[in-house]
């Protein structure tokens, strides 16, 4: 989030609904970053030099820190929202996920994905069978 005219972004942080939440503001602006499964913890940080719009910035990020040696895999979830106007969040926009179904093995064979129901009642399937870019005929 720029730091447009001095203007250092507002940056709050709670949970609600099971999820941790963090948002960062400025006038006209709104971030909010959502984590659902995984993350351990979210933070904010000044940056100086690395916004194309102002010399100061403000990023908004998730953390997870692995202790074990080689760790089991988890899926990590979040929502990244943005939008360009001063009005709050709502309960609707903050979170859109209704139903996260998480599976160890996806009907394709690949390991970790998901079934994603929205609120609005879309259903997505999150797959990484071809995140190597191998395709098959």
């Amino acid at each position: 989030m720029p730091h447009i005219a001095m203007e250092t972004a507002r940056v709050a942080q709670r949970q609600d609904q099971g999820c941790n939440l963090i948002t960062a503001s400025i006038a006209n602006r709104r971030l909010a970053l959502v984590t659902v499964n995984g993350w351990d913890r979210l933070e904010s940080k000044v940056h100086p030099g690395m916004n194309a719009e102002a010399d100061e910035s403000t990023v908004i990020y998730a953390c997870r820190k692995r202790l074990e040696k080689n760790p089991a895999m988890e899926l990590l979830v979040s929502v990244l929202l943005h939008k360009m106007e001063d009005a709050e969040w709502t309960e609707e926009e903050l979170f859109p996920i209704k139903h996260l179904d998480i599976r160890r093995i996806m009907p394709s064979g690949s390991v970790l994905g998901a079934y994603v129901t929205l609120q609005d009642g879309k259903r997505y399937t999150i797959d990484f069978d071809e995140i190597d870019a191998y395709r098959r005929c």
